[in-house]
């Protein structure tokens, strides 16, 4: 089959393949090797969820590796079919997603209530990809309750964490020097405005996971709360173990799983595309960023094709190798990144999706490679304990925002309780019937003449336009003060 010819100027050649546009890797774009080096640096923060398999399923740690592996290849499709994002997981559903497993026995039972809530998750987000209702679904769920399963996450999180023979309770000082440092990075205004500064920070902020992940290892191992890294050289490559997954957790060794299972993971399925929503949004803010600062390239991001994606990999995974962290459409922290130097010109990168599938191949060499994997081996538990703690912090910030009006605080106050101690079923319902009893629908809001959703993000933007207006103002008058002095003196 030969490359198809570009249908608008500027854009790079495909395969068409239905919804997908299908490009090999070398013949219809460049490997990036920048973003192709990360790849092989920052893959190894991947291996964090290991733990989520050996002990929320129940998996001995060869079998789950070679599940992971498997899961880092899915990735690619995002890349080879039209999608230029660097895909992730859906991270803000992990507690909720172990908290509802630990309501099954660890093993076949459990394994097969992971693989109805992810089937359940690909098919929404198919349903959604075909179509194209995700507008409608999302903007249908009132702000209260999005911010109430956010607000929730940090109770679950925590929740587990303080409980004894914790990665928290076991590896103290690691888990919290990675944490606080990921959050120091991520969110810290002396971060934001020093890193053109100090070389330092910039090198940290943009690999992400990695510096947090190594600064929690060698505080671990200093004060003996972790053991040493061992470098395997033997094996270079890891084989994924095709038939002990085969016959161990697929579908086809545990067994298709009975409607109980199916009807108890709606709601939290349906929470799952909620939260995942957002990220549609923000890959296509992304891309469109990334169009504006260059015309000698035409870049077509569809959400309808990244739902299809999305829903293929949890729809491959829940058949082969359930995994609970879920299939994500984006992992903003690095598509940033990728963005970024995108925005620099041809000569710093030629295609955005080269710069994006790029990463994600590395990635992929990245957890097959023997002595990686077995140096990052004793921070692994550690690390998936940094992200659920990181991730924690991140909801509560987010969901925080969502809540415009008081009634929006109580509502998402109680609901997030509801949510992080009976579960999603008796969530949506508490916060649906809230909603409904105090006059909380936008429906409803327009009847009684009160400020409408749409009405309260426009005061939050002319809010927030006021405060940068006021930022400036006094970034200004800072940099005025000393000049008058000096004139002065």
């Amino acid at each position: 089959m030969s490359p198809k010819k570009a249908k608008r100027a500027n854009e790079l050649p495909y395969i068409p393949l239905g919804p997908f546009q299908w490009r090999i890797p070398g013949i219809h774009y460049r490997v990036e090797y920048v973003e192709f080096f990360q790849g092989l640096i920052l893959g190894a923060t991947a291996l964090s969820s290991i733990p989520y398999l050996t002990d929320n399923l129940g998996l001995p740690y060869e079998l789950a590796w070679s599940c992971v592996i498997i899961e880092v290849f899915m990735y690619m499709l995002h890349g080879w079919l039209g999608d230029p994002v660097v895909p992730g997981w859906i991270t803000p559903t992990l507690p909720f997603t172990l908290a509802y497993l630990n309501g099954f026995e660890k093993g076949p039972d459990r394994i097969q209530a992971m693989i109805a809530l992810q089937l359940l998750v690909a098919f929404v987000f198919i349903f959604m990809g075909i179509t194209k209702l995700a507008d409608k679904f999302v903007n249908g769920v009132p702000n209260s309750i999005k911010g109430g399963i956010l607000i929730a996450a940090p109770i679950t999180v925590l929740q587990g964490q303080l409980s004894d023979g914790s990665q928290l309770m076991t590896a103290p000082v690691a888990t919290l020097a990675g944490t606080l440092l990921l959050a120091f990075l991520s969110f810290s205004p002396f971060c934001e405005k020093n890193r053109s500064k100090y070389k330092i920070l910039d090198i940290m902020a943009k690999y992400g996971n990695l510096f947090p992940y190594l600064i929690a290892m060698v505080a671990g191992v200093a004060l003996g709360e972790l053991s040493k890294p061992v470098l395997e050289l033997g094996t270079v490559i890891r084989i994924p173990d095709f038939s002990n997954i085969f016959h161990t957790v697929s579908i086809f060794a545990v067994g298709f799983p009975p409607l109980s299972k199916f009807i108890s993971a709606i709601p939290l399925a349906l929470i799952c595309y909620v939260l995942a929503f957002g990220d549609f949004v923000t890959s296509k803010t992304l891309v469109e960023e990334a169009q504006e600062s260059r015309s000698d390239e035409y870049i077509d991001f569809n959400s309808s094709r990244s739902n299809l994606i999305s829903g293929l990999r949890n729809l491959i995974l829940a058949i082969f190798a359930p995994f609970p962290p879920l299939a994500g459409p984006l992992w903003v922290g690095m598509t940033v990144s990728v963005a970024m130097r995108y925005k620099e010109g041809k000569k710093a990168m030629k295609s955005l999706i080269g710069g994006m599938s790029s990463f994600r191949m590395a990635t992929f060499i990245s957890v097959i490679l023997v002595p990686i994997v077995s140096f990052m081996k004793p921070i692994m538990g550690v690390g998936s304990a940094i992200t659920l703690l990181f991730q924690a912090y991140v909801c509560a910030r987010i969901g925080m925002e969502y809540c415009q009006s008081n009634t929006d605080k109580s509502i998402a106050g109680v609901m997030a309780a509801v949510l992080a101690f009976k579960g999603s079923g008796w969530a949506l319902l508490v916060g649906f019937a809230m909603n409904l009893l105090l006059s909380n629908m936008d429906f409803q809001k327009k009847k009684l003449g009160v400020l409408t959703t749409e009405e309260l993000d426009q005061v939050d933007a002319k809010r927030d336009e006021e405060a940068q207006r006021l930022l400036t103002q006094k970034n200004r008058d800072k940099k005025y003060v000393p000049v008058l002095c000096c004139v002065a003196g």
